[in-house]
């Protein structure tokens, strides 16, 4: 069940990619196709180019400065196209399946993949894109990562598959100051606004969680939107929080997370 515990679960999964690619060795094919599509003006929309910080990166420095600068550099960028976003997925279900496989993600049915990701990359950019102005606009995905990380220790390349398995197995208890934010009400809200049916199963829970104000509705008041072109962010159709879009998102940063591990394969 979706849950401000969900939320940070989201947060984790902008950079479980990190994750995925650690535990694969990537093949020839693999890298091929990623070096071609970090390196192509079509996916500067990803910004995947400055995740190199994180292959040059110490093993105890903490992935949350460099996860920050690569989501403020794509929440410049323009919003991906569909038919980029088509390109690149379709493009790695062919280049990199067997990676993707090894890392538990089906390229059985790439149709299937193309339409969720266009389906959640605009919410999901959206989410990752909103910046607290009571925190020196710091993005929303930073200051939840910060707040997670000052709970369970740095996050470095070498704790980040045991703090993402910890959280989305319900193993840490996240305390209200990490889970029940303006920048985590900002982020229920525009999942419920994508997805209207789940505040009639979800509100009881967050709200027994977080407090009624935290399912209201409004707007907190600190919170903006820094994404470029953010009026042309809306999905093409109901938004389910459940594996298969979180499985999305975990594609599309497994893509550019791989993509700059690809430059240097």
């Amino acid at each position: 069940m979706f849950s401000t515990m969900s939320i940070a679960k989201v947060a984790l999964v902008v950079v479980a990619g990190v994750q995925l690619t650690s535990a694969l060795s990537i093949s020839s094919s693999c890298s091929s196709t990623l070096a071609q599509l970090v390196t192509s003006t079509e996916t500067t929309c990803l910004n995947a180019q400055s995740l190199v910080g994180l292959i040059v990166s110490t093993q105890n420095a903490s992935v949350v400065t460099t996860v920050n600068n690569w989501l403020t550099g794509m929440c410049s960028q323009s919003l991906c196209s569909n038919q980029t976003l088509s390109d690149v997925v379709t493009n790695v279900t062919s280049g990199c399946a067997s990676d993707l496989q090894s890392a538990g993600i089906s390229t059985s049915d790439p149709s299937s993949l193309v339409s969720m990701v266009q389906q959640y990359y605009p919410t999901a950019r959206q989410a990752a894109c909103l910046a607290d102005t009571s925190n020196n606009k710091t993005l929303c995905a930073t200051e939840l990562l910060t707040n997670i990380q000052s709970q369970v220790g740095t996050i470095t390349k070498n704790t980040l598959q045991s703090v993402v398995s910890e959280i989305a197995g319900g193993s840490v208890a996240l305390g209200s100051n990490v889970t029940c934010t303006d920048c985590t009400k900002a982020m229920y809200n525009l999942a419920v606004q994508a997805d209207p049916g789940l505040a009639s199963t979800l509100n009881s829970t967050v709200v027994g969680q977080c407090g009624a104000s935290f399912t209201d509705g409004s707007e907190p008041s600190t919170i903006t939107q820094t994404a470029n072109n953010a009026a042309a962010s809306t999905t093409s159709g109901a938004l389910s929080v459940s594996a298969m879009p979180l499985t999305a998102v975990a594609l599309s940063s497994l893509v550019a997370v791989s993509s700059a591990f690809a430059l240097f394969a």
